[in-house]
């Protein structure tokens, strides 16, 4: 039978059309109303899809495993002694600096950015009103992503001939 019009080609079109207007439209109406309601509704719609995502695909028989639960605990010590470790360097430059530092910039240094850095700087501005770090910060952040990075492919190199 010899068909003129696919009709199945002709629906997924139709249905990247109607995506593609509604995505014009919202873009107008966020553009309208401004981003303050907008991206407080996208980002939990998306943390709502993203969890949905993980949660389904998640079988508690092959997540909940010690192996799991020690990589998780391995991760949060790794968090406190990198936080720790970067009050007490900010505090040993400040033995040697002429012009002083803020010590907290050093526990910027963990690579969760941006969040550690805006928690660092909220910090500082609580305890001093007129305290402003949060550029210093986050360049120490940025700092701490670069050498995870690096620290990531050493290991990677030193491990990679074992495996």
């Amino acid at each position: 039978m010899n068909k003129i019009f696919d009709h199945s080609k002709a629906r997924i079109a139709a249905a990247g059309v109607v995506a593609a207007i509604l995505l014009i439209l919202t873009g107008l109406a966020v553009k309208a109303d401004g981003l303050t309601v907008w991206k407080l509704a996208l980002g939990i719609l998306i943390s709502l899809l993203l969890g949905l995502t993980v949660a389904v695909r998640m079988q508690a028989e092959s997540f909940l495993v010690p192996e799991t639960l020690m990589i998780l605990a391995l991760g949060l010590v790794a968090f406190m002694f990198d936080t720790f470790g970067g009050v007490l360097f900010g505090k040993f430059i400040n033995l040697f600096a002429k012009k002083k530092i803020n010590p907290m910039i050093g526990a910027a240094g963990i690579s969760a950015f941006p969040m550690s850095s805006r928690v660092i700087a909220k910090m500082a501005k609580d305890e001093d009103p007129y305290n402003f770090i949060l550029m210093q910060a986050a360049g120490a952040n940025v700092a701490g992503q670069v050498a995870s990075v690096i620290a990531g492919g050493i290991i990677l190199a030193l491990v990679g001939p074992l495996v």
